[in-house]
């Protein structure tokens, strides 16, 4: 099913496999958590397991916003349920060991994923990211990680060395659109305008 609800169906050279990481860098309070949970409401529409992990938020508070966007969507996906999990590590709890942790006991408990978004992870810390990238490695996993610009900025040609994808969200004037940093593919450069209160990829 084809679907514009998500930046990185439209930009089809940006988009990752499995066991590899995209970036989605943009200012705070600019939608980085919108277009994250576009992203994962996208997959869940493919038939995909989607694994939504937020720092910032707890699980009903994530749950709720999707609920949100889907309505927005108008298409509910079937056995939603079965196919989503929220964690959430608050406090500065998170770090890779819990999550591969998690994943585990998800699966030993039957659960099966085939995307892992990562909700506003802010470190410096380049071996939290290449451990992550481990583990969307190891488990096979489509990974996005939202993630502040100002951080981006500051060791933006580490962090394009080990990402996969790149997309950087901006909020300009009255205008909202995504641009294509880095793929695998080429592209780069590419930008795509966006709904400034869904987020939703804009119809040409």
């Amino acid at each position: 099913m084809q679907n514009r609800i998500s930046p990185i169906w439209v930009l089809e050279k940006g988009k990752i496999d499995k066991g590899k990481i995209g970036l989605l860098v943009g200012e705070r309070g600019a939608g980085k958590s919108a277009c994250l949970t576009n992203i994962g409401i996208e997959r869940l529409l493919d038939g995909k397991g989607v694994l939504h992990v937020s720092l910032e938020d707890l699980p009903d508070r994530v749950e709720e916003y999707y609920e949100v966007k889907i309505k927005e969507v108008g298409k509910k996906p079937e056995n939603i349920e079965g196919k989503k999990m929220i964690f959430s590590y608050m406090n500065q709890s998170f770090n890779p060991a819990k999550l591969e942790e998690g994943i585990r006991n998800l699966i030993e408990n039957g659960y099966r994923f085939d995307v892992l978004l990562i909700d506003g992870l802010e470190t410096k810390d380049l071996e939290i990211i290449k451990d992550i990238k481990k583990i969307a490695s190891a488990y096979g996993l489509e990974t996005w990680i939202s993630y502040p610009q100002e951080i981006y900025l500051s060791m933006e040609k580490k962090l394009k060395d080990v990402s996969d994808s790149v997309l950087k969200l901006y909020v300009r004037d009255e205008e909202t659109y995504i641009v294509l940093e880095k793929a695998e593919k080429g592209e780069e450069g590419k930008r795509l305008n966006l709904d400034p209160i869904s987020f939703f990829v804009k119809s040409p």
